[in-house]
């Protein structure tokens, strides 16, 4: 089987969305990349790397000698740490390969938001957990509320929701296959989770940075087969416009700094008309054209921004965002079970739905709302429940 990051630039932009799932933060930047070049391996090779590099720190070590590749030594196996990759690592290929069959990413986010339901049925046949009837409550309003958003802001967007049911045989086998792969990948991912909750329980609850440093460092060889394809586009990269110029277009659509010295001969003194440009947020256009009119004084900076690439700039805060989203979920799942984990994954979804709309002034559907308020009700309900199952049964029963 291929890598699933090389088809289709289609497939690589809803690559940058999958990746990016964790943090809010990041749609920007990951929609920013988007309207260049696919640099779909290109995202997901920075942000693994970032990822390792930053918490390498922790685990390098000289007294620990090249017989050990310099890292210190492991609290938890690496056999295990091998197995969580190859869970870790498996997921998100099967999530990306799914937009290869007629996924669109609608239905791409509504058949994921069933993660809590399946963390809850592979808990309760595999791992004897047991669950009572308000969890089970909170779940089903999570995952419909999350459903009808998305159903709510797709039908706003005028995006195909379909699933192939009126069209040829071909469009719906393949459909059906892109449906069983998503399915695969939430039961995979559900037993992942069953997977950390045993380490953690069995090392202990203080080691999710191993987690996050082996998942991320054990995965990079698998980039090897697609050298090629990111040396294409670490060059695009390169030949993309400067950071300067970039701010400068973004701020001449306020149309106060239009012949400021800093537009002028950028090459992108019509880029305030681009697609990118007109879809940049209100408050950055403000923030770009105070942070303009303060770098007329500093040449020097000016000449240090003009060097900068700016889908380098991009793609160096995609990488850098998702590091503290992802870091986040390695904590949190180190912290609570993997039902917890998914449940708050489903309401930081919404989140994320919310804030892209009131950044990019987008018109909030009525359907969003009753989403909205499912999801922060299942979720308050989910979290009462979990205070009064601790203060009412002993710690020894296996309740989530």
């Amino acid at each position: 089987m291929s890598l699933p990051w090389k088809p289709s630039s289609r497939s690589n932009r809803a690559q940058v969305i999958v990746i990016s799932r964790f943090d809010p933060k990041n749609s920007f930047f990951s929609s920013s990349s988007l309207m260049f070049a696919p640099q779909g391996p290109l995202i997901t090779f920075a942000q693994f790397i970032v990822t390792a590099l930053l918490t390498s720190p922790s685990f390098l070590s000289l007294s620990a000698g090249p017989q050990s590749l310099f890292l210190s030594r492991r609290v938890i196996p690496l056999r295990s740490w091998l197995v969580y990759t190859a869970f870790f690592v498996t997921v998100n290929l099967l999530n990306n390969w799914a937009f290869a069959y007629k996924i669109s990413v609608p239905l791409h986010i509504i058949l994921r938001s069933g993660g809590p339901v399946a963390s809850m049925i592979v808990g309760y046949a595999f791992n004897a957990k047991r669950y009572s009837h308000g969890q089970i409550l909170a779940v089903a309003m999570l995952t419909i509320g999350v459903i009808a958003a998305a159903l709510a802001d797709a039908r706003t967007k005028g995006q195909s929701i379909s699933v192939g049911y009126h069209q040829n045989d071909s469009t719906m086998a393949s459909t059906f296959i892109g449906f069983s792969i998503l399915a695969l990948a939430m039961a995979l991912s559900a037993f992942q989770g069953i997977f950390a909750d045993r380490l953690y329980e069995s090392y202990g609850r203080n080691h999710w940075k191993e987690a996050l440093f082996y998942s991320h460092t054990l995965s990079l060889p698998l980039f090897l087969p697609t050298y090629s394809h990111l040396l294409a586009q670490w060059r695009a990269l390169l030949s993309s416009p400067s950071l300067l110029s970039g701010i400068s277009a973004i701020a001449a659509r306020k149309g106060s700094v239009s012949s400021s010295p800093l537009l002028l001969g950028t090459g992108l003194a019509t880029a305030s008309k681009t697609a990118f440009v007109k879809s940049v947020p209100m408050p950055i256009i403000n923030t770009t054209s105070h942070l303009l009119a303060e770098l007329e004084r500093f040449k020097s900076f000016q000449f240090v921004l003009a060097c900068i690439p700016i889908q380098g700039f991009y793609l160096l805060m995609n990488a850098l965002t998702q590091y503290l989203c992802i870091r986040g979920v390695h904590l949190l799942s180190a912290k609570s079970s993997s039902l917890t984990v998914t449940i708050v994954l489903n309401v930081r979804k919404l989140i994320s739905l919310l804030l892209s709309i009131y950044l990019f002034g987008n018109d909030l559907a009525p359907g969003v709302l009753v989403g909205a308020l499912f999801v922060f009700v299942g979720g308050a309900l989910y979290g009462f429940e979990g205070a009064r199952l601790r203060k009412t049964y002993k710690p020894s029963n296996k309740k989530d």
